[in-house]
């Protein structure tokens, strides 16, 4: 029995001794964090390099590790901002005692392993603030002790996991600001320990579900910044007794609010960025914790409710860019903790009620874009000492600014643009030293004295960025004090303000100037050398005075100015010779003035200009051939002049030129055959010139060509009879005796055999019969082969479908208003997601579309500029023409032709309105063209990317324009993206393609609107 006995016991110590080696251990994790240590690529402080090391130091003594004392195990790691930069191995997966693991805030990268969710003891998950990418894996369900996961602000893709349902013990989980998809899955919010989520910024989609919100004790829910959508159920609300964060701004939520006066303990709420509409409930008074209320960029209408004067605690309320109208409730005055107060765009009447002006801890107030009347109390400053930001323009106020607004020295921002303010502009504004924005244009304000003191006040304003007193009653004279203006100014614009005398040299000081504007005054004397100095400016504008003396060559300094306007005065002498240094110019005025001598080769040079005028000024000799470098000028005016010589024949290579006029000069020759190639030209003026020989027959394949006249000039032979020719009068072709044509055009008929008369029946034939079977057999077979040629043939657009751009034309701010009754809802044509449209007549009797822009909007400054961007760059037929733009610090609008057929959208589904097919197949052909033009017709491709029958705009002859491109795509050669904006609506997609929008898309969707026309 000893034998065995033994043996017995050796067999059980070795099974014992194998069993001990193979139980993990400290070693084992020892090893797992040297495994991370070497995942680890950068390390700013060097702890991990020395500390974490393979030496008798104790894990449990390396830096960012804590043991437990009953395991001697490691029980929590916390590498929380450091900066480390790394991956995380799968080896963590071994620190099987693991509790909490914290990485938050350094810039960990690569794909989480799934053998975390071996660490089944883990309650506290960290991973926020990294760059971590991939899906969440689904493994992460397994670890159900957990409590709170984050994983926010990384770069995620893919669902959420429904397998985190399975954590029964969680409380938190944050996986905003990544970039997921899909839907939020309704089992998430099954796990009654929940307390705070935070899925906000992670581009989620779908609606929400009344269930979403029955877990009684959740604290916190952020959901803002994603694609949610739909109505929410009248009650969901109903069962949060201890929620105090609410957000769901920034989604597309429509419908009215559901009923909130259960949310008692509520302190955050943003409902911002939505489509809500109806009144604001009453019962949102019963929300007394509430500190913070964002309602802005909705639809809610009606009457502010005087209850919500119960909201004592509130410390900001946004309710802009709503409907809301009639008097704004004395109750605001109760709110005596208010810090922002922001009712911008909406239709408040009334007057402002005092109490406003009395909660001292004021910080901001915005009322602009109301209809509110009165005046300001003359104590404002005094009981508003932390007062920030000002802005009440575009209202109906009047009356002083008073005095006393100095003593809110905590001032940066005051706008009371476009009111009916009058007296003096208070001197004392130069003692808010922190003013950055000072925005007094067109008002009635006048100064104490001719001397303009005002400025040597604001010369103490040393943070001053934009000055705007425009359109006020200045009239005196420009001090020399205006060169101690702050050097971080960088707008100043004082047009049409009566200002006199001389323009100081000491205003070279202002180095930052980006804008200067003195258009429009009854200025005197030269322009100073000095201007030379404002290396920074972009924008100079003096025209409209009544400045002497030669251009000063200082201004060639200048190699960021885009645009100079020195029209309508005295100026007289050479243009300087030094003008190719100007670079960045786009657009030079300098009629109206007396400059003599040559025009300098160096400004054909500039190849980037898009507009020159020179023209009622006494320059002389020829017209350069190297304006043919010119290749994206689209106005040139040098008439009234008197320029001699041949018209060269490079004028030809200009293909985007929309207006020429040469007219009131002395040039003679021939007109060049070449002008037929002018394919974008619109307007021509070539009278009262020396001009002889025949009209070319090549003009008539300038098919935009919409205004002509060679009068007064020694042209013969025949005049052309087809294309834009049969549009033109009598008045076009006056005194060329030589002339024959038409009886209408009153010049001698063309006889049979006369030499003048070069047309034959068979030149007839070609001219009528073949047009007409080749459109007859176009219209038969274009449906059917268009697919094909797109294939065979991917070149660009022929440069006959290129429509020129209407001519440019300035246009103040003041003549919109005028010309849409005030932006009345009578002339409003439509609202999109980032403005809205009004039908205007100008004072000439231009019809116009004037799009004005809501800069309240998310990324509206954005889509501004991509539009003006891509309507710079295009002219085609079928395009949207752009007459102009107006912008400043607070209003840009885009001046557009009116098309007075509407959209495509009413032709479609109305019953007052039909198309034939005949004129279903050409809008088809229009639309098609356009795209071909966008994607192939420039250097740069453009994607529409919002394309849509409402975007579809027919003009009086029902030839269609594609329009609205303020979220267009640019892209270069190799498809990169150069200019985007987020969809502002969805028009036609192809499925799966919203991450991806290309060219084939744009095809796609084409081909939605022609099943729409039902051509097919």
């Amino acid at each position: 029995m000893a034998a065995p006995t033994s043996f017995l016991m050796l067999y059980f110590v070795c099974r014992f001794s194998i069993a001990l080696a193979a139980t993990p251990n400290i070693t084992t994790d020892q090893y797992a964090l040297l495994a991370l240590k070497a995942h680890i690529s950068f390390d700013p402080q060097n702890h991990w390099t020395k500390n974490w090391s393979n030496t008798n130091t104790s894990v449990c003594n390396w830096v960012g590790v804590i043991c437990g004392s009953r395991h001697n195990r490691v029980m929590a790691l916390n590498l929380s901002f450091i900066g480390l930069v790394g991956t995380i191995p799968p080896h963590i997966g071994n620190l099987s005692f693991l509790v909490s693991l914290n990485i938050q805030n350094n810039s960990f990268h690569g794909s989480i392993p799934i053998e975390l969710s071996h660490l089944t003891r883990l309650k506290f998950f960290d991973f926020g603030n990294n760059e971590f990418n991939g899906a969440i894996p689904s493994q992460m369900g397994s670890l159900t002790r957990l409590r709170k996961l984050y994983l926010n602000d990384n770069n995620f893709t893919g669902t959420i996991p429904p397998s985190l349902s399975n954590i029964s013990s969680l409380q938190v989980i944050a996986l905003g600001n990544n970039q997921l998809s899909g839907t939020i899955p309704s089992s998430i919010f099954k796990i009654s320990s929940l307390q705070e989520i935070y899925l906000g910024a992670s581009k989620l989609s779908g609606p929400i579900s009344s269930i979403f919100f029955n877990i009684s004790s959740l604290q916190i829910i952020e959901l803002g910044e994603n694609m949610l959508y739909g109505g929410l159920s009248t009650y969901m609300f109903d069962h949060l007794p201890n929620l105090q964060y609410l957000s769901i701004s920034r989604n597309q939520f429509s419908g009215e609010l559901p009923k909130i006066g259960n949310l008692t303990m509520l302190t955050e709420l943003y409902l911002d960025g939505n489509n809500f509409e109806g009144r604001l409930p009453s019962e949102i008074g019963n929300l007394t914790m509430l500190t913070v209320l964002y309602l802005d960029e909705n639809n809610f209408e009606g009457r502010l409710p005087p209850e919500i004067g119960n909201l004592t605690m509130l410390t900001e309320l946004y309710l802009s860019n709503n409907n809301f109208e009639g008097l704004i409730p004395n109750q605001i005055g109760n709110l005596q903790n208010l810090e922002v107060f922001d009712i911008e765009i909406n239709g408040f009447f009334g007057t402002i009620p005092f109490g406003i002006f009395n909660i001292s801890t004021m910080r901001q107030i915005g009322m602009t874009s109301n209809n509110l009347s009165g005046h300001l109390p003359s104590n404002m400053g005094l009981v508003l000492p932390n007062l920030e930001q000002l802005f009440l323009g575009i209202n109906k106020l009047s009356g002083t600014i008073p005095d006393s607004i100095s003593n809110a020295s905590q001032l940066t921002h005051i706008d009371l643009s476009w009111n009916s303010f009058s007296g003096l502009i208070p001197n004392e504004l130069g003692n808010l030293r922190f003013l950055q924005l000072l925005n007094l244009e067109f008002n009635d304000l006048t100064v104490e004295s001719p001397k303009l003191s005002i400025f040597s006040y604001l010369s103490n304003c040393i943070n001053l960025v934009h000055l705007l007193l425009s359109e006020n009653h200045l009239n005196g004279f420009l001090p020399k004090s205006i060169g101690n203006l702050s050097l971080s100014l960088q707008t100043l614009y004082l047009y049409e303000c009566k200002l006199k005398g001389s323009i100081p040299i000491e205003i070279g000081n202002l180095s930052g100037l980006t804008t200067l504007t003195l258009s429009n005054n009854e200025l005197r004397g030269f322009v100073p050398a000095t201007i030379g100095s404002l290396r920074m400016l972009q924008g100079l504008g003096l025209d409209g005075n009544r400045l002497q003396g030669t251009i000063p060559s200082e201004l060639c300094y200048l190699r960021s100015l885009v645009e100079l306007f020195l029209a309508s005065n005295d100026l007289s002498g050479r243009i300087p010779r030094c003008m190719d240094n100007m670079t960045s110019l786009r657009a030079i005025d300098l009629g109206f003035n007396q400059l003599t001598s040559m025009i300098p080769l160096s400004l054909w040079r500039l190849t980037n200009l898009l507009e020159v005028d020179f023209s009622s000024n006494s320059l002389s000799g020829p017209l350069s051939s190297e304006i043919e470098k010119m290749k994206v000028l689209r106005i040139l005016n040098l008439s009234r002049n008197q320029l001699s010589g041949d018209i060269p024949k490079t004028v030809g290579g200009l293909k985007d030129l929309t207006n020429l006029s040469l007219a009131r000069n002395r040039l003679q020759g021939s007109i060049p055959v070449s002008f037929g190639e002018l394919v974008s030209l619109e307007f021509l003026d070539l009278s009262d010139n020396n001009l002889s020989g025949e009209i070319p027959k090549s003009l008539e394949g300038l098919h935009y060509l919409k205004y002509l006249n060679l009068s007064f000039n020694k042209l013969q032979g025949e005049i052309p009879t087809s294309g834009p020719f049969l549009n033109f009068s009598a008045t076009s072709f006056m005194s060329n005796n030589a002339l024959c044509g038409a009886a209408r055009l009153k010049v001698s008929p063309c006889e049979e055999g006369d030499p003048r008369r070069k047309k034959t029946t068979l030149s007839n034939m070609l001219r009528y019969v073949l047009p007409t079977i080749g459109f007859i057999v176009l219209v038969m077979t274009l449906a059917f082969a268009w697919k094909r040629w797109k294939k065979r043939n991917p070149k660009s657009p022929g440069q006959a479908d290129l429509y020129p751009l209407v001519t440019w034309r300035r246009v103040s701010q003041q003549q919109l208003v005028q010309a849409t009754n005030g932006f009345s809802s009578n002339n409003l044509l439509g609202e999109g997601s980032f403005g809205s449209v009004y039908q205007g007549t100008l004072s000439d009797g231009m019809n116009i579309a004037i799009k004005i822009m809501n800069l309240q909007v998310k990324g509206a400054f954005k889509s501004f500029d991509v539009e003006c961007e891509v309507l710079r760059n295009i002219r085609h037929r079928n395009l949207v023409k752009i007459i102009t733009i107006c912008s400043n610090i607070d209003f840009k609008a885009l001046v557009l032709e009116y098309m007075p057929n509407g959209n495509l959208e009413k032709w479609l589904h109305s019953q007052d309105h039909y198309l034939n097919i005949l004129q279903r197949l050409n809008i088809m052909i229009d639309i098609a063209s356009a795209l071909e033009y966008l994607h192939h017709g420039y250097s740069i491709a453009i994607i529409h990317c919002d394309l849509k029958p409402s975007n579809v705009l027919l003009d009086e002859e029902m030839v269609a324009h594609v329009a609205d491109f303020g979220i267009a795509k640019l892209l270069d050669d190799k498809d990169s993206m150069l200019q985007t904006m987020t969809l502002a609506t969805f028009g036609y997609m192809a499925p799966g393609k919203f991450s991806n929008f290309s060219i084939s898309n744009c095809m796609f969707i084409l081909l939605l609107i022609h099943m729409k026309l039902n051509i097919f």
